[in-house]
């Protein structure tokens, strides 16, 4: 399928160095809807790091997000704690920090359906390509990221660079945590409120059993690093 949204897909690179043949570097297609049946790209365990690289956005257009990742042994009603090791952009530029607009885990079943018409081909599902079988229904019940309201993080000003820390409930099986629309500050500026740029981004996942439960996680918690 041909997509006006990005040029290039996503990539997930667990850390190491750049990418050579044989290496741990898997390019992937990126999924612009929220559904819990979006196949993995890759697993993470509790403990382990993930880097993944992010397309940049088009204003207007949803974001194109890198993933899921499936955490190995979550299960609804625990909460993943994602620390973010470092933010960066892909053409090189410094940027002091930067922070992922769109971060989350994917819907349980039967959420909300999405905010109007999806336009004729611009519904991405990862590896569920129209061609297949389950496209049809998926892209029908498939939860555009607006729909979801604080079920996900919408991380418009908050510095989440090294050192800061996400709380993020888990609704399926495995969490299927998803990534994207990276924003980073202008030169010379604190803001972030610009479109997304191309960059990757470095998480540490662990596991917390029955977070939602003992410790009221019901949403994201989005904790900032130092300034």
């Amino acid at each position: 399928m041909t997509s006006t949204l990005a040029a290039a897909p996503p990539v997930v690179r667990f850390p190491g160095p750049p990418a050579v043949p044989g290496s741990a570097t898997r390019p992937v297609p990126g999924h612009n809807r929220w559904h819990p049946d979006i196949p993995a790209v890759a697993e993470v365990i509790t403990g382990g790091s993930v880097r993944l690289e992010c397309e940049g956005g088009v204003p207007g257009e949803d974001p194109v997000l890198c993933g899921p990742l499936v955490v190995v042994g979550a299960e609804p009603g625990d909460v993943i704690v994602v620390d973010v090791m470092g933010v960066g952009r892909s053409d090189g530029v410094y940027a002091p920090f930067g922070h992922p607009g769109v971060i989350g885990c994917a819907p349980a079943a039967g959420s909300p359906r999405p905010l109007g018409p999806a336009p004729e081909g611009g519904v991405l599902l990862g590896h569920v390509r129209p061609d297949l079988p389950e496209y049809g229904r998926m892209a029908a019940e498939a939860v555009r990221g607006r729909a979801r309201g604080r079920e996900i993080g919408g991380c418009g000003i908050a510095r989440l660079g090294p050192a800061s820390r996400i709380l993020l409930p888990v609704h399926v099986r495995g969490a299927k945590l998803s990534v994207g629309d990276l924003h980073f500050p202008a030169r010379g500026g604190d803001d972030c409120r610009f479109a997304g740029r191309p960059g990757w981004i470095d998480l540490r996942v662990n596991l917390t059993r029955r977070g939602v439960e003992r410790f009221n996680v019901t949403g994201p918690l989005l904790m900032t690093g130092p300034a």
